[in-house]
């Protein structure tokens, strides 16, 4: 890190929060001369500042996308990189599911309620993970949350056609909202399922927005221990991004995708590739610096956070999950903790799988050799 790069970004954010925003737009742009427009090493200040001059409505805005714009790609082709070489991602959602598979295998009948589905990649993969280990359930019940439309559309015809595939009987649940939407009757609806229940939420619960001086997060977390679920498994990235303070978000997001851009920087893979991996980033970025405090979306928390949460609503975290030592994708490697599976790089955990039980914790799934093999 280039310190007086930095220290310029935090006076653009120091000089925002105390009003004088003529000079947070001259140091802005003061930065942006100094940065290398031929190459990638600034890329990540690159990012930030064009966050900021978004935040700041500033002219220099437009050079800064100028150079951002050779690295564009779609959203979905940005994913797909970083599914198959970044291991936070890589890892996140197959453990995951190793973890789901020991409370959903083996029930003639299960319902997994799942917050945020997404277009059902991951639930498409548990099944087949099921599969493979001879664990199926008869019959799955999905209740599936998902504000976007076109996504939920997609994953009830993805998990049809696995279903059908392997021989499981589904009923799939669209609830087109937004967790804060959910009305008594969504809630009559998911208490009224006899079979054995689990929870998913998979990279979407950081979307929960609070309002009113009233926890949202603590409030579904109530709600859902009392549907008296199995177990609750999430997907998180662990950062704090939720701080109502600009400064700290900044100084937050800064560290937490400093040393994501430092995995990629490892990888065994083109420059191109990496700068776009980066890329797929900056709209996270963007929301958590430039966006107003009532509309940002990407509010992700410690992870000790989700712990406590979850504890607080009545939940038990999983002390056991069922493996000694966990593998490790080159820089990652896995951390069995208290109510998690960290995935750390150096003793800090970027991206985390929370599980927590109704009652005494059973022992979670245990993590397969296959996927050993997979991410080592």
């Amino acid at each position: 890190m280039d310190a007086k790069k930095y220290a310029t970004l935090a006076s653009v954010v120091d000089e925002t929060l105390a009003g004088r925003t003529g000079d947070a737009r001259r140091l802005l742009s003061e930065l942006v001369k100094t940065l290398d427009a031929t190459g990638t090493d600034d890329l990540q200040y690159y990012i930030f500042a064009s966050a900021l001059s978004k935040r700041l409505e500033s002219d220099q805005a437009a050079e800064i996308n100028l150079y951002l714009r050779q690295f564009e790609r779609t959203q979905i082709s940005l994913f797909n990189l970083l599914a198959q070489h970044l291991p936070t991602v890589q890892m996140a959602g197959p453990m995951a599911n190793e973890v789901l598979a020991g409370y959903i295998g083996g029930h003639d009948e299960v319902t997994l309620l799942d917050v945020g589905i997404g277009s059902g990649r991951q639930e498409v993969g548990l099944l087949y993970l099921l599969a493979t280990q001879r664990r199926l359930p008869r019959k799955l019940n999905v209740i599936a949350i998902e504000p976007d439309a076109g996504s939920l559309l997609e994953a009830g015809e993805s998990l049809a056609e696995a279903a059908q595939t392997l021989g499981v009987e589904l009923e799939f649940h669209a609830v087109h909202k937004v967790v804060e939407e959910l009305d008594e009757t969504d809630w009559r609806l998911f208490g009224s399922f006899g079979a054995p229940l689990v929870v998913l939420g998979a990279f979407a619960v950081h979307h929960v927005r609070s309002t009113g001086g009233t926890s949202a997060r603590d409030t579904l977390f109530r709600r859902l221990r009392a549907l008296q679920p199995d177990a609750v498994v999430l997907c998180e990235p662990s950062s704090n991004h939720d701080s109502p303070s600009l400064r700290e978000r900044f100084e937050a997001s800064w560290h937490h995708f400093g040393l994501t851009f430092r995995i990629i920087d490892g990888l065994q893979i083109g420059g191109g590739e990496k700068s776009a991996m980066k890329m797929f980033f900056a709209r996270e970025i963007e929301d958590i610096l430039a966006n107003a405090e009532e509309s940002r979306c990407e509010r992700h928390e410690p992870v000790d956070a989700w712990v406590r949460r979850l504890r607080e609503a009545g939940f038990t975290p999983c002390t056991d999950f069922g493996m000694v030592a966990g593998p490790t994708a080159g820089p990652v490697r896995v951390a069995v903790c208290d109510g998690y599976l960290g995935l750390d790089y150096g003793d800090e955990t970027l991206v985390a799988i929370v599980c927590a039980t109704s009652g005494v914790p059973a022992r979670a799934g245990r993590i397969s050799p296959l996927l050993l093999e997979q991410v080592a």
